[in-house]
C-alpha cells in the first residue's frame, strides 16, 4: 500500500520498504495527522513513529518465537469431536482378551 500525497510521501513509503519499518509506514498517515492537530514538535512527532514501530517489532517478535517454539495446539474439552471416537474395548493387565485359552493348553 502506497502512502497517498505528494512526491515526498512516495519517498518516505519507498524509504520505509527499504529500512524494513512496516509499522512506521503504515502509521506515518495518520500520526501525522495526530501531530498536526495536537501541534506536536518534530521530535515529538518521530518519537511518536518509533514507539509504534518498536511495539509492532516487539508483538512480531513474540509471534515468531512463538512459531519457533511449535508449542502443542492447546487442547480444550470444548474443541473435541465426539462423534469421531473410536470404541475400543480395555484389555484387562497382561494383554490376554477375557476367556481366551493360553497358548499351549
Amino acid at each position: 500500500m502506497s502512502l497517498p500525497g505528494g512526491p515526498e510521501d512516495m519517498l518516505i513509503d519507498e524509504a520505509c520498504r527499504d529500512l524494513k519499518l512496516p509499522a512506521f509506514r503504515e502509521r506515518f498517515i495518520e500520526l501525522a495527522g495526530t501531530a498536526r492537530r495536537e501541534q506536536a514538535t518534530y521530535k515529538q512527532f518521530l518519537l511518536d513513529l518509533l514507539q509504534v514501530e518498536l511495539a509492532d517489532r516487539d508483538v512480531r517478535r513474540q509471534q515468531r518465537l512463538l512459531r519457533l517454539a511449535r508449542f502443542p495446539r492447546p487442547k480444550r474439552l470444548e474443541d473435541f469431536d465426539f462423534t469421531k471416537r473410536t470404541a475400543r474395548r480395555r484389555r484387562p493387565p497382561g494383554g490376554r482378551r477375557r476367556g481366551a485359552r493360553r497358548p499351549g493348553r
